[in-house]
């Protein structure tokens, strides 16, 4: 009897030997997972310590500057791998479909690598620390080469980058040729509300005086938001001199108005000035605050904390109306 039981357990030991590493170990990652993890990786071993910092990931576009469906794949795979190592890491990783979406609101290129010049301006509209931006092509049939780039948005520094390539197989083949469709625009009311938004000229030098000029079609209430150079926000209108958002159909609003006394003046650094304009019927955001806060001096309210939720929330809150019932220009400066 005691022969057969250490039979039995022999076995049993011998069957648990073959069977619990192919139970115990975890499948194989894709191709791309399995890419992408190697980025993440070796980015932030680069980087060194993020600790504390919020990331996100830009969309990642082929080589003709077109989104793919391998971009939203590589994209995913990118977040997922990032997001691995976050908690230990003590890293806040961005939601990309909402760090994508207030990018193209803005008309931030998010794609590729950003310009130092605009980094600024996009970690401060979107609320993030650090971008993984990324781009790919396709060397030879059958091979993705993807390269990745860390980057500090407050002073545009590039803190990392990686590159690998990967086979791809006929899953991936064919989300390389897919190009995604571009979301389609609601009809528009018969006589939809428009705001345009201009200045004298596009690019200006140190020194020189400009004025801001914005006209709707339908009165409406405005909102007008402006990305200086070095990245600070500040709502333009309303403001100590005009309180109330309302405007007439038609009236051109110019900031500054001709008989506030003052002008404004280029004094840089160099870059790209942001001017963003939301129209809507009825209010999309209570200012009244904000606009307490300025003065003869500071005419203008400067928005220190939580840019991306006010901005948010005024789009979102203009974009509640009806098509049609509201709109918005996004007008961008060169500044030398």
């Amino acid at each position: 009897m005691r022969h057969s039981l250490k039979a039995g357990l022999a076995l049993a030991l011998i069957l648990r030997a073959a069977v619990s590493p192919a139970l115990a170990a975890d499948p194989e990652p894709g191709p791309l997972p399995a890419a992408a993890g190697q980025i993440v990786s070796w980015l932030l071993a680069q980087a060194g310590s993020l600790r504390g910092k919020s990331v996100a990931i830009g969309e990642i576009s082929s080589p003709a500057g077109q989104m793919t469906e391998f971009s939203a794949l590589c994209a995913e795979a990118l977040e997922a791998a990032l997001l691995v190592p976050a908690k230990s890491r003590d890293l806040k990783v961005l939601d990309r479909r909402n760090f994508a979406a207030l990018a193209k609101e803005w008309e931030l290129g998010m794609n590729g690598y950003v310009e130092d010049e605009s980094a600024k301006q996009a970690g401060r509209l979107l609320g993030v620390d650090v971008m993984l931006l990324a781009k790919y092509t396709v060397p030879k049939k059958k091979i993705v080469a993807l390269r990745a780039t860390l980057i500090e948005t407050e002073t545009g520094q590039i803190l990392a980058t990686a590159a690998t390539e990967l086979k791809t197989d006929k899953p991936l083949r064919s989300a390389l040729e897919k190009t995604l469709p571009e979301e389609a625009a609601p009809a528009p009311a018969a006589e939809p509300l428009k705001v345009e938004l201009w200045t004298a000229k596009a690019d200006y030098g140190a020194g020189e005086r400009f004025q801001i000029n914005v006209r709707a079609n339908q009165d409406c209430h405005l909102t007008l938001i402006d990305v200086g150079t070095s990245g600070n926000v500040s709502v333009l209108f309303p403001n100590h001199y005009a309180q109330d958002n309302a405007v007439k159909a038609g009236v051109t609003t110019m900031i500054p108005d001709p008989a506030a006394g003052f002008e404004f003046t280029v004094s840089g650094p160099a870059g790209k000035e942001i001017i963003r304009a939301i129209a809507s019927r009825e209010p999309a955001v209570d200012l009244s605050g904000l606009v307490k806060q300025t003065s003869a001096q500071s005419p203008f309210a400067e928005v220190k904390a939580d840019v991306p939720g006010l901005t948010r929330d005024i789009h979102v809150q203009a974009k509640k109306a009806k098509p049609g019932q509201w709109s918005e220009a996004v007008l961008q400066l060169s500044i030398h």
